[in-house]
């Protein structure tokens, strides 16, 4: 009979140890699967905390504006500022827009690369630089001189000079004019002219 109840405690003895180790095995593995998802999730929030500040840290800097010529153009001068993030200047689009006193909504836009029939060289160069070097991307902290057509519509010509400097001063309106980064920041200027001459501000 004591050999049985041996036999006995020898086998629950044996299972509870199997048991044992079992549970260790589980605990050790889901230990392992928490510490490396932890690890993925902490990376990821990493990632994007880092890609929101670039983001949220890239923008136009509006510097300057005047009345570059007698019909419809401005002339503007802009900074880039970002964190080690270039753009394309194709990639870049602005919208030149105004309402009238009849609630006319009127738009010009393109992209900073578009050409414009009306610039006498690139649309856009670096400061310092000649008018006639146009990049191929913003640097940050980089100043460039932007030349922007009136009118309405896309295009080298667009149709029209509404939102043009003259336009604005002769009705009393205020423009605007926004610039929009690719990956979802944009700037935007108002327009007004009190004095009117080619070279004149706008403030």
């Amino acid at each position: 009979m004591k050999e049985t109840d041996d036999d006995i405690f020898a086998q629950v003895g044996l299972g509870a140890m199997v048991l044992f180790i079992g549970t260790l095995f589980a605990i050790t593995t889901s230990m392992y699967v928490m510490i490396n998802q932890l690890e993925v999730v902490t990376q990821s929030t990493q990632k994007v905390i880092s890609t929101t500040s670039k983001e949220a840290h890239t923008q136009i800097i509006f510097v300057g504006a005047w009345i570059d010529d007698s019909l419809d153009d401005y002339l503007f001068m802009i900074e880039y500022q970002s964190l080690g993030k270039e753009v394309n200047i194709d990639e870049v689009g602005w919208v030149l827009w105004c309402v009238d006193d009849a609630d006319n909504h009127h738009r010009r836009m393109g992209y900073l690369g578009d050409p414009q029939a009306s610039a006498q060289g690139a649309v856009i160069w670096e400061v310092g630089d000649t008018w006639d070097n146009e990049p191929e991307i913003l640097e940050s902290g980089k100043r460039y001189f932007v030349v922007t057509d009136g009118g309405t519509g896309t295009g080298p010509t667009g149709n029209g000079v509404q939102c043009g400097p003259k336009w604005i001063y002769d009705r009393g309106l205020t423009a605007y004019y926004s610039i929009y980064l690719p990956f979802g920041g944009q700037s935007t200027q108002d327009l007004t002219i009190n004095e009117y001459g080619v070279g004149e501000s706008v403030i």
